[in-house]
């Protein structure tokens, strides 16, 4: 391999690394998902959205089963008889499955 092409590659897995978002970001996620589902609904959902949606995620997060993989993570949160899984990477969460 090339110095040149190591370095690319060794700065690709830094950044990888570095942007692995932690358990908190998965919160902060969380609760920007509550509150843009609230806001589609009515005044009284929006409002109890606003008002309950930092508990919920907190409460969600803190069930939650975060696998670091270094590179990215995934995360598994069951909410009652569904089950939701994220692949957290760059900074940014992917959900994958919804069952």
């Amino acid at each position: 391999m090339k110095p040149t092409s190591t370095i690319v590659v060794l700065s690709i897995i830094g950044l990888l690394a570095f942007t692995n978002p932690k358990l908190d970001s998965y919160e902060q996620h969380i609760h920007q998902v509550i509150t843009q589902e609230a806001n589609k609904r009515d005044d009284l959902t929006r409002t109890l959205g606003t008002l309950f949606g930092g508990v919920a995620s907190s409460f969600i997060a803190s069930g939650t089963v975060r696998n670091n993989y270094v590179l990215f993570s995934t995360y598994d949160s069951d909410l009652g008889n569904r089950h939701l899984k994220f692949v957290g990477i760059l900074g940014n969460f992917f959900q994958i499955s919804d069952h």
